[in-house]
């Protein structure tokens, strides 16, 4: 895949805006090849079609006339008996226009499901082996360490000697060769404070996102390499910048980041089977999403809209903290309730 065939599959928002915007015949437009597993949603076209307005308009590969966004509007219009319909017309490579659709649908109208994007991204990387977990990640709205466990669940996926990063770079995909790429960054970072990570990642031969990530584990008081990635086992790894905090003993089968950690709270019986159970595992399920999902979320807010969205992004942070905080008082009183009982 060459660089500019990548080009197609990346966050279509800068895309969209240079589209041209046009009517179309409803006649001759062509069904998506769409992420969506359960097909059409009749209830939410029925829910356009009684909308006494113009509907917003769809997206259509120009070459193709293929819907590539907004089967529901298509639907709903030709339900209400509508000649014409509003459209984008893109011009990207027709191989990339299943990831464009999956980009399209998981930041508004009728959002993909997290089953969805999970299948979605089995099927990118089963077409696009060297696409890097980050980058597929940006596409589904999924964490990259999600979309790494899809890449190993999934045995049609061949395997590829680099990785195309969200730059459009090729890199080795080796993991000694990643690993090395960290510590080299990690020791960079410490011998050139003032250098952007930027700097730091072209000198290293990794990506920005793993430079960021290197920062961050850094930060934290932690090895540049996480564990399992292939860190040489030799007395000069890198030492990080500050001590990590001493932590007590844990079960060897505990959840080292929050995408494992939500996979283990599905498989929880107490949880799944209980209506109050399920919907907490839904509402986590919202959040497990890229940190450049969220980025491209916020550029599209409009100005007007902005002091409305952080205010309430605040005050869902504010909740779930307070919402942390209860469920550690309770489950303290729960423990304290059974050593009352065991003493007595």
């Amino acid at each position: 895949m060459s660089s500019a065939d990548v080009d197609g599959i990346r966050p279509l928002s800068p895309i969209l805006s240079a589209a041209t915007r046009t009517e179309v015949p409803v006649a001759m437009l062509l069904p998506a090849d769409s992420p969506r597993t359960g097909g059409l949603d009749q209830d939410h076209v029925d829910s356009l079609a009684a909308l006494g307005e113009e509907l917003p308009p769809i997206v259509v590969h120009r070459p193709t006339r293929r819907v590539v966004d907004g089967m529901h509007r298509l639907a709903a219009a030709r339900a209400r008996g509508d000649r014409t319909i509003g459209a984008f017309l893109l011009d990207v490579p027709e191989h990339s226009l299943f990831a464009v659709s999956v980009s399209l649908n998981v930041t508004h109208g009728k959002p993909l499901t997290h089953g969805d994007r999970l299948a979605a991204a089995g099927r990118i990387l089963r077409e696009n082996p060297a696409l890097s977990d980050r980058y597929v990640a940006s596409v589904t709205a999924l964490s990259p360490r999600t979309v790494s466990r899809v890449r190993r669940s999934t045995d049609e996926v061949p395997q590829s000697n680099t990785r195309i990063g969200l730059d459009g770079k090729r890199r080795p995909a080796d993991v000694a060769g990643v690993a090395d790429g960290r510590q080299r960054a990690g020791r960079l970072m410490l011998e050139r404070p003032d250098a952007s990570l930027r700097e730091i990642a072209r000198a290293a031969g990794i990506s920005l996102g793993t430079a960021h990530d290197v920062k961050k584990r850094l930060l934290l008081g932690r090895d540049p390499v996480p564990d399992g990635r292939g860190a040489p086992q030799t007395p000069d790894r890198l030492e990080p910048r500050v001590p990590a905090p001493r932590q007590a003993p844990r079960d060897t089968a505990a959840p080292r980041d929050s995408a494992e950690l939500l996979d283990r709270l599905r498989k929880d019986p107490a949880l799944r089977l209980s209506q109050s159970g399920r919907f907490l595992l839904r509402c986590f399920a919202v959040h497990d999403v890229d940190a450049s999902v969220w980025a491209r979320l916020a550029a599209t807010i409009p100005p007007h809209s902005a002091d409305g969205v952080s205010r309430l992004a605040r005050e869902c942070a504010d909740m779930w903290l307070r919402f942390a905080d209860r469920v550690d008082r309770e489950a303290r009183n729960g423990r304290s309730g059974q050593r009352s009982h065991t003493s007595a």
